[in-house]
């Protein structure tokens, strides 16, 4: 039987339990907070909040090094050295992961690297995808498991709305024009991940209670997606309000299953507290 071994990066927002009852090897991002560099599962989302609040700025973020690649290559050839190494990167177009994986190259290992061309929870639905279909198929050919990860990838969409427009502006993802106008009217835009980049597609007036249900009402609409399972993802804190009103309307449109995670600091630097995002796959 084939070992297969997933090595992902943080920005996935998996949780512990997920990783550890995979054995799905983890490669830390980065946020950088007032110039000290935390690896993205230590990032304190009250310290956060707290800088930005302080200062007006965003923390910044970066991906993997290559450094961090070889430490995880390495340790994966010391304990499993026939393993077949099954990369599934963060979007290449917003991380510098994929790369850097390549220069961390091992020729001694077999290494199969697949741009997830998502970010958060549907870079995570992918990789929970992939678990699935390994655990269904264990003597899958890895050519064969690379080209169902990669239908996986085409198939996933993920949506998620800002809690805090003033995050996306200081980080420069909106102009001063934008933000003042959809300040100025309450709106708030609908963020999707398009072949691996973050548009904004759409833009809601109201509160987020109001605007997240509706958002995901539409979701279905627009896209066949599989109702067997999908995620919810949230920065920072939620509302327990909107919390029950997305799965009230999840449940409405069929979903048999709603597994609710936070995003890590990578993610919530982008969104702010209070966003909100959800991914699925089409069937």
């Amino acid at each position: 039987m084939k070992k297969y071994i997933i090595v992902a990066e943080s920005g996935a927002d998996l949780s512990r339990e997920m990783i550890e009852k995979h054995d799905i090897r983890v490669a830390q991002m980065h946020v950088e907070i007032d110039g000290r560099d935390y690896l993205d599962e230590a990032v304190s989302m009250q310290e956060l909040t707290a800088y930005y609040e302080k200062t007006g700025k965003v923390p910044k973020t970066s991906g993997v090094n290559p450094n961090q690649y070889a430490d995880v290559f390495r340790k994966i050839k010391e304990e499993d050295p026939g393993a077949i190494i099954i990369h599934i990167c963060y979007s290449a177009q917003l991380s510098c992961g994929y790369q850097s994986s390549i220069l961390a190259d091992d020729p001694a290992l077999a290494i199969y690297r697949i741009d997830a061309k998502n970010v958060s929870i549907g870079h995570g639905f992918i990789i929970m995808k992939t678990v699935e279909l390994i655990k269904r198929q264990p003597d899958i050919e890895p050519e064969d498991l690379v080209a169902q990860i990669n239908a996986f990838v085409e198939k996933t969409r993920f949506s998620f709305v800002p809690g805090n427009l003033d995050y996306l502006r200081a980080g420069g993802r909106v102009s001063n024009a934008q933000y003042l106008g959809a300040t100025l009217f309450q709106l708030k835009p609908l963020i999707e991940v398009i072949d691996g980049l973050m548009l904004s597609t759409k833009k809601y007036r109201g509160s987020l209670g109001k605007i997240l249900p509706l958002a995901l009402s539409e979701y279905f609409e627009r896209f066949p997606i599989d109702k067997t399972e999908m995620f919810c993802v949230y920065a920072c804190t939620i509302d327990k309000a909107i919390k029950e009103a997305i799965d009230r309307q999840a449940r409405l449109a069929g979903v048999r299953s709603i597994l609710w995670l936070e995003t890590g600091g990578v993610i919530a630097s982008h969104s702010g507290p209070g966003g909100v995002g959800f991914a699925g796959m089409e069937i």
